[in-house]
């Protein structure tokens, strides 16, 4: 190594490292300083092509994923999988009875201040917020089952009339089984109160009126005491796919990608077997944990949120387990408009609770908004409220109150930020795909099991089990090095991760969050390289808070460009480093004007003392013209067999296979001025861990450096003509921020704004379109429902299209369709479900 003055201490183990090639040289920090971050077998994942298990993903396959900037759900592609075992496994529940089992170094994600950000499974703890999917898709693909796969080898069953039918002793019934509504209903029947006679005949035991009348149309013996239904084909796909006895029942996987009308007939059969409508909300109890957790997974692909809880019902002295499955109360309406009850008893329970639920106070209760930092209470003190002759004073001081929680229940949330004029970031948080819960127990699990992992292009995530879930240690050690010695740098922070380093050190924090001294748009990117070039000002760019991609990469370019021509004058030492560098610098594709400022500085910057450091953890995914010219490469652990062939590619074989093997913070690292490839220990950052450990309850930041004023006031110059709460710059104080994307006061800071408030302006607009349509399909609803029910034609259909179109206006039916045909006939061969 060097023995230049210069040596950076960033292992533990005495390598150094020297300051001048890292401040002027070209650098790349690669692979996950954590090993083993990955989820159990068995759970599930959604694909664009339906519901799978994560064991059985394959790469280049598109999953469910959340993008973090506009906390919508959107499919991404799978670039490589993971299998493994572990044996350190915590089991997460949160508050509504969600399980999901990961490795302790796996990144979770929860929420702080307006970000999305990861946190490590070792790092949850009671009260975590976890974000869930609010709504979980459905491919509709499986519309029919085919009952000769259930005919088995008896005499007496087997397929006739050129393979059409199915004959079981002297009956004969149609082969191929649709999956609408009316079949729902008998399986949701069979699921609550069905047996089997001599295993050969359904059993249901349910003789309220309506069921009776119900199962006698659909073909059924109806007897004083229970109805049958003896084709023995039937009761044996009943049996195989969906369980015999109470313990053991449970849906089967094709069932989340039936068509709408047979998983709505499902769950309308199974609540009036089993489900009682009480005070506040609807439940079902079951002996089965496995049926309950796919009950309350089908009803979250319709938007309706549940809670699942453990109970005890009492028989001769016994205490035997149950599962409680809950309707969450702000979800009653919705689940209204979903089922179609046949025991009017329970009907009318439900209607009668839809109207003391309207007329009721704490709607929302089981629908929190958390983490969404001061931007409510500086709206608030923008807008007067907090003024003492102010009639908004009450009003303020219960904002002042929710702000100090970090926490409010959805309505009240998104109507305050109505009230307020708040917009951008904060405004679509409101009114995001996410669902927040918390967790209520971290727990150990002493086992090894094979657990796998996907690498999700773009969004670094993706849903496993309904629940949202997702390094870089060794950047932050390198910055605290350099800082520590009072060598400059600009760190572009692409997941707002690197604050938590003004722990210790005056750093200069600008970007779009509420974390942020001031925010900045191109027209600073100057100022901004003068500072950090000629007054020695350590920056932190943060681009995490960009809704528009193209906004934050005009701004990196335009830095990188002001750096790269200031650098020619100054000829100093300088480090530019930057976070996911596959983005700008991709390999086999297109870069953006970021990427080219970047490969500018790569190629012509060290002659100037401009130094380049890129951070991704999937080097496959970045240029290799990049990689192998750097004059430092650091290798933490890689899985991806991508990832790897440049490993070995760069490394050879030996190193190749040995980087697969480094255990949390170890590295390979192989530098110009070092002859040999070394393992190194990286010490753990000291500086509080914004990325890892955020926003856990009861936990405190820590007080936070803030740079002079006077360098706020200079950037604040660059647009003299805002008021200051537009730009963003910090109170007096530093402790809360106004945000210009959030707070939508005089003019846009920038065109970004600008487009997101004609977003907005044309989401109004159809809202107000919808409502109007709303209100003819009510009427077309009255006088369908005054029709025959069960001739009514395909109300099913019109029954969710209302329901969807009055969702979208930000309102709710209160009369849902009662009696839905939900037939979803065709005259095509049904689609066969996959095993």
């Amino acid at each position: 190594m060097s023995d230049g003055p210069a040596e950076l201490q960033v292992t533990e183990d005495g390598v150094t490292m020297p300051a001048t090639e890292l401040l002027a040289g070209r650098g790349f920090v690669t692979g996950k300083s954590g090993s083993g971050k990955s989820i159990l077998e068995g759970t599930p994942v959604y694909t664009e092509s339906g519901r799978k298990l994560i064991e059985e993903v394959e790469e280049g396959e598109r999953v469910l994923s959340l993008n973090r900037r506009s906390y919508e759900q959107e499919f991404r592609e799978v670039q490589a999988t993971i299998e493994h075992t572990d044996d350190r496994l915590l089991r997460v529940t949160l508050e509504d009875g969600t399980e999901l089992v990961g490795t302790a170094d796996h990144s979770f994600l929860t929420v702080d201040g307006l970000e999305i950000v990861p946190v490590r499974g070792e790092d949850l703890e009671e009260g975590t917020w976890m974000p869930l999917s609010r709504e979980l898709p459905s491919a509709g693909s499986v519309t029919g089952i085919d009952l000769a796969e259930y005919v088995g080898d008896a005499n007496d069953v087997g397929v006739t009339d050129g393979g059409d039918r199915i004959r079981s002793g002297r009956r004969t019934e149609d082969r191929y089984l649709p999956l609408d509504f009316g079949t729902g209903v008998e399986v949701g029947l069979y699921l609550a109160e069905g047996s089997f006679d001599s295993g050969t005949a359904v059993r249901i035991s349910n003789l309220a009126d309506g069921v009776r009348e119900f199962l006698d149309e659909r073909g059924y013996n109806v007897y004083e005491r229970t109805c049958n239904e003896g084709f023995r084909p039937y009761a044996a796909f009943l049996a195989e796919e969906f369980g015999r006895g109470s313990g053991d029942k449970r849906l089967p996987g094709w069932v989340f990608d039936a068509p709408a009308g047979f998983r709505a007939g499902l769950l309308s059969g199974y609540v009036d077997g089993d489900g009682t409508v009480e005070e506040r909300t609807v439940t079902a109890m079951s002996r089965s944990e496995e049926l309950l957790e796919g009950l309350a997974e089908l009803l979250r692909q319709f938007g309706v949120s549940t809670t699942l809880r453990e109970t005890f019902v009492l028989y001769d002295d016994q205490r035997p387990r149950y599962r409680r499955l809950s309707v969450d109360s702000f979800c009653v309406e919705r689940f209204a408009e979903l089922v179609d009850l046949h025991v009017e008893r329970k009907a009318a329970e439900l209607d009668r609770l839809l109207g003391r639920l309207e007329e009721g106070d704490g709607y929302d209760s089981e629908d929190q908004i958390p983490g969404f930092g001061p931007v409510l209470n500086v709206a608030a003190r923008e807008a007067g409220w907090t003024n003492r002759e102010s009639d908004r004073r009450l009003d303020g001081a219960s904002v002042h109150h929710l702000t100090r929680k970090q926490e409010a229940g959805r309505e009240t949330y998104n109507r305050l930020v109505e009230e307020l004029g708040v917009g951008g970031r904060a405004r679509a948080f409101g009114r995001s795909d996410v669902q927040w819960k918390r967790v209520v127990s971290v727990e150990p699990l002493d086992d090894e099991r094979t657990v796998y992992d996907l690498d999700v292009a773009v969004n670094d995530n993706f849903v496993a089990d309904g629940v949202f879930v997702h390094n870089s240690n060794t950047t932050s050690v390198i910055a605290e090095e350099l800082l520590d010695r009072d060598l400059p740098l600009l760190l572009v922070d692409t997941d707002g991760e690197y604050f938590g380093l003004k722990e210790e050190y005056e750093i200069l924090h600008v970007g779009r969050t509420e974390d942020c001294d001031a925010v900045v748009g191109p027209e600073h990117a100057d100022r901004l390289a003068r500072l950090a070039l000629e007054e020695h000002v350590p920056i932190v760019l943060d681009v995490s808070g960009y809704l528009d991609a193209e906004a934050a990469d005009e701004l990196i370019a335009e830095v990188a460009t002001a750096l790269f021509r200031r650098e020619r004058q100054a000829q100093q030492p300088f480090l530019l480093l930057v976070e996911e560098m596959h983005e700008y610098l991709p390999e086999g594709r297109g870069r953006s004007d970021a990427g080219d400022a970047l490969v500018q500085i790569a190629k012509r910057g060290r002659k100037r003392g401009l130094g380049l450091c890129g951070v991704s953890q999937r080097p496959a995914a970045v240029a290799k013209e990049f990689i192998t010219q750097c004059d430092w490469l650091c290798w933490h652990r890689l899985t991806w067999d991508n990832d790897t062939k440049v490993a070995r590619r760069i490394l050879g074989e030996d190193a190749a296979e040995a980087v697969q093997e480094l255990d949390d913070g170890e590295a390979l690292l192989m530098a110009d001025w070092d002859e040999q490839v070394r393992q190194v220990q990286f010490r753990r950052k000291r500086t509080f861990d914004a990325g890892a450990t955020p926003g856990l309850e009861g936990m405190d930041r820590p007080q936070l450096n803030s740079v002079s004023s006077d360098l706020v006031a200079e950037l604040s110059a660059v647009d003299g003509g805002h008021e200051q709460a537009e730009l963003g710059t910090a109170p007096a104080g530093g402790s809360e921020r106004a945000d210009s994307v959030t707070v939508e006061d005089g003019d846009p800071a920038d065109a970004d704004a600008d487009e997101l408030r004609e977003r907005l302006r044309r989401k109004d607009a159809r809202i107000a379109e919808l409502e109007g349509r709303v209100e003819e399909l009510r009427a077309e609803r009255r006088r369908a429902r005054r029709r025959e029910r069960s001739e009514g034609g395909p109300l099913w259909e019109l029954g969710q299209l209302t329901a969807y179109l009055f969702r979208a206006a930000g309102r709710s039916l209160r009369s849902a369709g009662r009696r839905l045909t939900g037939a979803e006939t065709s005259d095509a061969e049904p689609v066969r479900r996959e095993d």
